[in-house]
């Protein structure tokens, strides 16, 4: 939607822009914000409920120590993922630079990272949970993702060393280093599609996850009122109320 408007309000070059391109200009970066913000949330809980299954996983079937670990690694480097995608949203680019890159370093890097991981454990768990093809599914498509961000790394450095332009978000042939920042932007568009694709591979796993209302604890504050009690009360040895 963002790069529709982009391009209709000509804020980036059609041919392949980098995906936060679409978004840095008013009013699509707020839309881009928006998305990217609640498709943190919705990670972040997918992160939670997949460590929480793999926790118990591990515990019915007596599963080896590593398993445990790595699935609490793998939700760190998710988490922090899930904080780069809202950093990207929230920071652009012509705004703050070095954020935004620190961001796109988190949700890519750490992203790739959580996907090599959650294929490791999902090997690891069958045939508890899962099935072979989509484990090979995975490994499949973690590998893409690692490829493809080292990929959209290099070739933007690359292409950042050599261009000559004055605006990077309307990159031109013209402008040097085009070649390398076509590479890195499809490279970085094949990412995102791959990685939103590993993530709907949870889907057949997670059906079989049900949930609870949380319970809630109160703690109220007791306060102690002063008794009163007559003496004709306790010497009968009768019932008294507190006042």
């Amino acid at each position: 939607m963002t790069y529709i408007i982009a391009v209709i309000k000509k804020d980036v070059n059609p041919i392949f822009p980098y995906i936060s391109d679409s978004g840095t200009f008013s009013p699509e970066s707020c839309i881009f914000g928006q998305m990217l913000n609640t498709g943190a949330i919705l990670m972040v809980m997918l992160i939670y409920v997949r460590h929480r299954q793999i926790s118990y996983i591990c515990e019915k079937h007596n599963l080896q120590h590593l398993v445990k670990s790595k699935n609490l690694i793998s939700s760190w480097f998710g988490g922090l993922g899930a904080f780069g995608i809202t950093i990207v949203g929230n920071f652009q680019e012509t705004n703050v630079f070095f954020v935004h890159i620190i961001g796109a370093f988190l949700s890519f890097g750490f992203g790739a990272v959580w996907q090599v991981l959650q294929t490791w454990i999902s090997f690891k768990v069958f045939p508890y949970s899962g099935t072979t093809s989509q484990n090979k599914i995975r490994f499949f498509f973690s590998t893409i993702c690692v490829f493809s961000f080292v990929t959209s790394s290099f070739c933007g450095l690359l292409g950042w060393f050599y261009f000559t332009g004055d605006d990077p978000t309307k990159w031109r042939k013209n402008d040097g280093g085009f070649a390398f920042h076509i590479i890195s932007t499809i490279s970085e568009w094949i990412n995102a599609v791959i990685f939103a694709a590993f993530v709907l591979t949870f889907a057949p796993e997670l059906k079989n996850v049900g949930f609870e209302e949380p319970r809630i604890r109160i703690w109220e504050k007791v306060v102690v009122e002063s008794v009163v009690i007559s003496q004709s009360t306790l010497s009968n040895g009768e019932e008294f109320d507190r006042y």
